[in-house]
């Protein structure tokens, strides 16, 4: 008899792990930004329905932290168009 591994490849399969991985890409990249979502959940896909891949849910997010949130992407889409602009020297953003 084989003995498993302590490592979650026994327990997940390759679409989990697959978008597991997507799904930390995701929360990192935000994290980046200093948003957080505290009640994101990785959902399986559903045997009974038409959904058939796995879906990242996101919470509930109040408007405050909503707003917190389009402010902070706004800023930081606002300050990769300055760096664009210098960057071209014409001080437009390239296409």
């Amino acid at each position: 008899m084989d003995f498993i591994k302590a490592d979650h490849a026994f327990w997940v399969d390759g679409d989990r792990q697959e978008a597991e991985e997507k799904g930390s890409a995701f929360v990192n990249a935000f994290r980046r930004l200093g948003v957080e979502f505290d009640d994101i959940v990785l959902k399986e896909p559903c045997g009974g329905c038409r959904r058939t891949g796995y879906r990242l849910l996101l919470g509930s997010i109040p408007p405050e932290e909503a707003a917190d949130i389009a402010w902070r992407l706004n800023h930081a889409l606002d300050l990769l168009d300055t760096y664009r602009r210098q960057a071209s020297g014409t001080g437009q953003v390239p296409d």
